[in-house]
């Protein structure tokens, strides 16, 4: 099928719609923390998934008799599909955790008060909750579905997560409303726009992988909560003890990651 095919374009402007009508919604909106933007954002969002589900459905109805189960809309095998993600995750986060035992703050964890705290949280509700189900709906399982079954496995593992990371450079606008230089957005964007790449491609993975939703949102939701290995921050340690056991914790993990990632063990099946 041509490269400009109607189902192969829907799925390459899925992403970039999500954007455009997350701020069509809060047009004229001036920080996107804010309770009020954060709300118009999410009908923004809600329009998109609407949209995005209900073209997918109807484009796959020529390469599948199940589009909804092709996209990952199933009940089967739903406890794999959380903890497989969920241990994968925390694997390679092990690091992270030693480090916050180490800096004593790994309590917050455990806190009735802090959850409490973080669900009252307009923003928190929207990184850790509403965000990764609407942003992975579209562009997993809709963009990614529908990509891989116009252009193949490894043309939508690669490129399909182009959009979703460039959709980040609309925050370049937001960063210059609270006074941050051209230059400096760019950068900053920049450098999210190589992390979320390498991230969509992980979740791209995931999805054609398994054919299962949940796995990619629980994957996001906890990227989301942890951000990015403080790999670096180790050489801050004063304690030679601390650096050891945080260089072992992070190296262990990643392994632990890795081998789960390759052998698929407790991964569920497409």
């Amino acid at each position: 099928m041509g490269i400009i095919s109607g189902p192969g374009l829907v799925s390459a402007i899925m992403p970039i719609s999500y954007v455009v009508l997350v701020n069509c919604f809060d047009y004229g909106g001036n920080d996107r923390n804010d309770p009020k933007s954060i709300r118009k954002r999410w009908k923004g969002a809600l329009v998109s998934n609407i949209i995005s589900i209900v073209a997918t459905a109807y484009f796959l109805q020529d390469y599948t008799p199940s589009p909804f189960r092709e996209m990952g809309f199933r009940w089967d095998e739903m406890a794999k599909a959380i903890s497989f993600p969920f241990i994968l995750m925390n694997g390679f986060y092990l690091g992270q955790f030693v480090m916050m035992y180490i800096d004593r703050t790994l309590w917050h964890y455990f806190d009735y008060y802090e959850w409490k705290m973080c669900f009252r949280s307009w923003a928190w509700r929207r990184d850790i909750i509403v965000g990764p189900i609407t942003e992975e709906l579209v562009f997993r399982a809709c963009s990614t579905t529908l990509m891989y079954h116009v252009y193949g496995y490894k043309f939508t593992l690669f490129w399909n997560p182009v959009p979703f990371a460039a959709s980040h450079f609309h925050h370049i606008w937001d960063d210059q409303r609270k006074g941050y230089s051209l230059a400096h957005s760019i950068l900053q964007r920049g450098f999210q726009f190589v992390y979320t790449y390498i991230f969509g491609c992980f979740a791209t993975y995931l999805q054609l992988q398994t054919k299962h939703a949940m796995v990619p949102i629980i994957a996001h939701t906890i990227c989301n909560a942890q951000g990015l290995p403080m790999w670096l921050e180790i050489a801050n340690y004063p304690k030679r003890r601390d650096r050891i056991a945080l260089y072992t914790a992070y190296i262990a993990g990643f392994a632990g990651f890795g081998y789960l990632l390759y052998t698929q063990n407790g991964m569920p099946s497409p």
